[in-house]
């Protein structure tokens, strides 16, 4: 059920949930490890100035 809220959170632009989002790619919790679908979710946060995400964007070399 986490994931699925999570998900829809994250669709409708809360930036915490689309961190999580992200964060549950990397790492495989819940879904296939997926760092193309990590990388979108991270960018989506970092664009509305989620710290934690624009670290991640840095870390992977995403431009913002």
């Amino acid at each position: 059920k986490a994931l699925f809220w999570t998900e829809r959170a994250a669709a409708h632009g809360d930036w915490d949930a689309q961190h999580n989002l992200a964060w549950f790619y990397e790492e495989g919790i819940g879904v296939e490890k997926d760092m193309q679908k990590a990388r979108h979710w991270y960018t989506q946060a970092a664009l509305q100035h989620h710290d934690l995400a624009i670290g991640k964007c840095k870390e992977f070399g995403v431009e913002l």
